[in-house]
């Protein structure tokens, strides 16, 4: 079994231009415990545990998806205060972004396995263990970023550190 999520895929240059966004929201709220560079990441669906014939299943129908390449552009630093975590998120939510995340979410539901969240909000988490006020909100200069892959990570720790690991990555392509 391992620990399964799909997300949207970012380049290692995409995670160096989030850095500065992760800096400036670590001022705001010290305490706080940065995500390593190499995780930031935006999840579409948390799987959690997935044994092989699932994972097989899952990487096919997520091929099958028919999805065009997008812009994202993210522009504002909350924290979500269960679990506390301060992340950097759009303000208006991209319609490609929204019909990904409903593709991916019906083949999981498909097979059996159920969203931990009512409804969809998405973010790039940058820092955990973050106390801040519910209504924590800072506008901050926007960041765009041209999306145009999805994968599929598996969640592991090596030598005591958490890594996201790309198992799948899926390119984004109109039909």
């Amino acid at each position: 079994m391992q620990r399964l999520f799909f997300s949207l895929k970012f380049s290692a240059a995409q995670q160096q231009q989030l850095l500065p966004y992760q800096q400036q929201a670590l001022s705001l709220c010290p305490g706080t415990k940065a995500v390593d560079t190499d995780n930031l990441h935006l999840t579409l669906f948390f799987l959690g545990q997935v044994d092989a014939a699932q994972q097989q299943r899952l990487v096919a129908a997520a091929q099958q998806i028919k999805s065009p390449a997008f812009s994202l552009t993210l522009d504002h630093v909350a924290c979500f205060t269960k679990p506390k975590i301060l992340y950097l998120a759009p303000s208006v939510i991209p319609d490609a972004l929204l019909q990904l995340q409903q593709q991916v979410a019906q083949l999981c539901k498909a097979e059996g396995f159920t969203d931990s969240h009512d409804n969809y909000r998405p973010h790039i988490t940058l820092a955990r263990h973050a106390v801040c006020a519910e209504d924590y909100y800072q506008q901050l200069a926007p960041l765009t970023l041209q999306v145009s892959e999805f994968a599929l990570y598996q969640s592991v720790q090596v030598e005591r550190r958490l890594q996201y690991l790309s198992l799948k990555v899926i390119p984004l392509r109109a039909y």
